[in-house]
């Protein structure tokens, strides 16, 4: 089939086989190809037959969507911390919903602390501004790109993002 965005989509690391869960009826879906495929593509679901857009997540690193609170303070702003959520995170980076503000520009630095399940122990990560998404008139979406991850944060964030 050819690739087509009007159906719905999901997202597949890509692979010789690929699995995700049918949007129309919920069933898990096995897709099997002869080499691992470089673009988006259609197909229909193994189940029900109804045609799904899969998209190939060209990341580089594997992101987990999650729902964390933390603490944040942009790097040079004389202002005491403020809470935001982390909506995903990988080894790389995050992306964090937040309060918005004059002071959120690319390229400025976060500094951020938060608690990563199951472990109790508190996380200080410093972050680059990437991207910025602005989800209502008070709230954006920052991408945020890890810099300086110590060896301890790293081990941290590995774990958690294992399956």
């Amino acid at each position: 089939m050819e690739n087509n965005a009007s159906y719905p989509c999901v997202i597949v690391y890509p692979a010789a086989e690929m699995r995700f869960v049918c949007p129309y009826c919920r069933a898990n879906c096995t897709i099997i190809k002869d080499s691992t495929p470089e673009e988006n593509f259609t197909a229909p679901c193994t189940a029900c037959g109804q045609p799904i857009c899969v998209r190939i997540n060209m990341r580089k690193f594997y992101r987990k969507s999650v729902n964390i609170e933390a603490s944040y303070l942009i790097k040079g702003v004389n202002r005491p911390p403020r809470k935001g959520t982390i909506l995903d995170i990988s080894t790389g980076g995050l992306r964090f919903k937040c309060y918005k503000s004059i002071h959120e520009k690319i390229g400025n630095l976060l500094s951020l602390s938060f608690v990563l399940p199951p472990r109790n122990e508190i996380i200080k990560v410093n972050g680059e501004i990437t991207r910025i998404m602005e989800e209502t008139n008070t709230t954006v979406t920052l991408g945020l790109r890890f810099k300086g991850l110590g060896e301890y944060e790293e081990m941290q964030v590995g774990f958690f993002l294992q399956p």
